[in-house]
Protein backbone atom coordinates (compact mmCIF):
# COMPACT_ATOMS: atom_id res chain seq x y z
CA UNK A 1 0.00 0.00 0.00
CA UNK A 2 1.62 3.52 -1.08
CA UNK A 3 0.09 6.23 0.88
CA UNK A 4 -1.42 9.15 -1.14
CA UNK A 5 -0.70 12.80 -0.59
CA UNK A 6 -3.19 13.50 2.20
CA UNK A 7 -2.29 10.73 3.92
CA UNK A 8 1.22 11.61 4.02
CA UNK A 9 -0.07 15.23 5.23
CA UNK A 10 -1.89 13.64 8.03
CA UNK A 11 0.75 11.53 9.42
CA UNK A 12 3.09 14.77 9.12
CA UNK A 13 0.49 16.70 11.10
CA UNK A 14 0.48 13.59 13.66
CA UNK A 15 4.20 14.79 13.84
CA UNK A 16 3.38 18.06 14.70
CA UNK A 17 0.48 18.12 16.78
CA UNK A 18 2.99 16.04 18.74
CA UNK A 19 5.44 18.64 19.14
CA UNK A 20 3.05 21.15 19.82
CA UNK A 21 1.66 19.16 22.98
CA UNK A 22 5.64 18.05 24.45
CA UNK A 23 6.37 21.72 23.84
CA UNK A 24 3.37 23.08 25.96
CA UNK A 25 4.04 20.20 28.52
CA UNK A 26 7.84 21.36 28.76
CA UNK A 27 6.31 25.11 29.23
CA UNK A 28 3.83 23.79 31.62
CA UNK A 29 0.81 24.52 30.09
CA UNK A 30 -0.31 20.99 30.43
CA UNK A 31 -0.08 18.64 33.14
CA UNK A 32 1.50 15.02 32.32
CA UNK A 33 -0.61 13.32 34.72
CA UNK A 34 -3.76 15.01 34.31
CA UNK A 35 -6.93 14.45 34.03
CA UNK A 36 -6.54 14.59 30.70
CA UNK A 37 -3.09 12.82 29.07
CA UNK A 38 -1.25 14.52 26.86
CA UNK A 39 -1.65 11.90 24.33
CA UNK A 40 -5.22 12.05 24.13
CA UNK A 41 -4.93 15.71 23.83
CA UNK A 42 -2.96 14.62 20.45
CA UNK A 43 -5.40 11.83 19.24
CA UNK A 44 -8.39 14.47 19.75
CA UNK A 45 -6.04 16.90 17.87
CA UNK A 46 -6.33 14.28 14.95
CA UNK A 47 -9.62 13.91 15.29
CA UNK A 48 -10.65 17.81 15.06
CA UNK A 49 -8.20 18.42 12.36
CA UNK A 50 -10.27 15.21 10.04
CA UNK A 51 -13.63 16.64 10.89
CA UNK A 52 -12.66 20.35 10.22
CA UNK A 53 -10.94 19.34 6.69
CA UNK A 54 -14.14 16.88 6.17
CA UNK A 55 -16.23 19.45 6.37
CA UNK A 56 -14.58 21.77 4.24
CA UNK A 57 -14.21 19.75 1.28
CA UNK A 58 -17.73 18.35 1.77
CA UNK A 59 -16.61 15.06 2.19
CA UNK A 60 -17.42 12.26 5.00
CA UNK A 61 -14.70 12.80 7.40
CA UNK A 62 -13.98 8.94 7.48
CA UNK A 63 -13.20 8.74 4.02
CA UNK A 64 -10.29 11.02 3.98
CA UNK A 65 -7.73 9.09 5.32
CA UNK A 66 -7.48 4.85 5.59
CA UNK A 67 -7.37 3.40 9.20
CA UNK A 68 -3.63 2.05 9.18
CA UNK A 69 -2.76 5.80 8.04
CA UNK A 70 -5.09 7.18 11.12
CA UNK A 71 -2.77 4.59 13.60
CA UNK A 72 0.03 5.66 12.00
CA UNK A 73 -0.31 9.55 12.66
CA UNK A 74 -1.11 8.95 16.12
CA UNK A 75 1.72 6.30 16.79
CA UNK A 76 4.38 8.76 15.27
CA UNK A 77 2.83 11.92 17.32
CA UNK A 78 2.70 9.92 20.34
CA UNK A 79 6.18 9.15 19.96
CA UNK A 80 7.42 12.49 19.44
CA UNK A 81 5.30 13.60 22.29
CA UNK A 82 7.31 10.99 24.11
CA UNK A 83 10.79 12.04 23.11
CA UNK A 84 9.88 15.78 23.22
CA UNK A 85 8.53 16.10 26.25
CA UNK A 86 10.00 13.66 28.47
CA UNK A 87 6.86 12.02 29.81
CA UNK A 88 8.04 8.77 30.18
Amino acid sequence: MRPSRSELLFVALGAALGAVVAWAVRAGLIAPDGALPPFAIVLFGLGIVELLVGFATGRPPGSLVGMPVRFLAFAVGVCILLLGGRIA
